[in-house]
């Protein structure tokens, strides 16, 4: 455990679908040592009401937007009281470090872009000072799985489902934001993703910035990949010299673009070998010790 007038804690959240469970070999690596002296608590939390985010009866589920200006019941909200309510445990003011996965990254930088407090010239959540900021696989410019026709009819399904469930006590206009909802603000230059990445120097500068990306989708879903990759993330362009037309797979980490994943204001990572899930792997797998090797200098850095 770290010992200073300053305490310093890790938060740890998780993707679309997901629960604090997937992150949990990442929690346990930073509760053991070397890391066990750098922080005071880690947190591994989730924006979800329910395990898997999928209870209609619960007032954070799928159909919550990351984020929307004006609306407060939003997943971008709910982490930020979260994280909030832990700083507010300590008397001492305290460094955040936030280690997220997937759209966790998304929900984690609309937090501090939209949410954070300011104090001096850093960010700050209450009395905590956000630190570092790690963002696994986050499809920071939206994901090709969300972009595809296929995944709309499910998001519109599980949407009219949880109107439909809501019914006996009334349905509000925030049940019929469908273009809005999470899934649906990942693709590819959606309004939220293209306000997302409008430049903020002030937020850029004040805290660490890293992203981490995976290129290997073979393995992702077993034997799904054979169909499953081509269909979401084939590319078909046309080439002046022969054979003309290409036809290939974008590279990817088996959910999300690789080249979707980088921000130019962050320092920018690649495990070649890492699946979208496998970056969470900090003890089982080759490839999430390798992303481990490369984040532990920046963690065990001093201030």
């Amino acid at each position: 455990m770290a010992q200073s007038s300053t305490k310093r804690i890790a938060i740890c959240s998780h993707g679309f679908l997901g629960e604090p469970g997937m992150l949990r070999e990442v929690e346990a690596t930073l509760t053991e040592s070397p890391f066990d002296q750098v922080y005071d608590r880690v947190s591994n939390l989730s924006y979800y009401s329910s395990k898997h985010g999928i209870n209609f009866t619960r007032p954070y589920d799928l159909k919550t937007p990351i984020y929307k200006k004006n609306i407060t019941q939003t997943l971008a909200h709910r982490l930020f009281k979260q994280i909030s309510s832990i700083v507010k445990e300590f008397e001492e003011e305290v460094d955040v470090d936030i280690f997220a996965h997937s759209m966790g990254g998304l929900v984690t930088r609309s937090m501090i872009k939209y949410l954070a407090e300011e104090k001096k010239t850093d960010f700050w959540i209450q009395n905590g000072r956000v630190r570092n900021i790690f963002l696994l696989g986050s499809p920071n410019h939206g994901t090709r799985l969300a972009q595809r026709a296929i995944n709309i009819p499910v998001d519109i399904m599980l949407t009219g489902l949880n109107i439909l469930l809501e019914l006996p006590e009334g349905v509000t206009s925030e049940d019929w934001h469908i273009l809005e909802s999470q899934f649906m603000q990942m693709v590819p230059n959606s309004s939220f993703l293209k306000q997302l990445n409008q430049s903020y120097r002030k937020m850029e500068n004040a805290i660490n910035w890293v992203t981490v990306r995976g290129l290997k989708y073979i393995g992702q879903l077993g034997w799904l990949p054979m169909v499953w990759q081509p269909f979401l993330f084939r590319k078909i362009w046309i080439d002046h010299h022969f054979p003309f037309l290409h036809i290939g797979i974008i590279p990817n980490d088996g959910l999300v673009d690789a080249n979707r994943v980088p921000l130019k204001f962050a320092t920018n990572l690649t495990v070649s070998s890492a699946t979208h899930m496998s970056l969470l792997y900090w003890k089982s797998k080759k490839a999430g010790r390798q992303v481990l090797k490369l984040l532990k200098p920046i963690i065990l850095e001093e201030p």
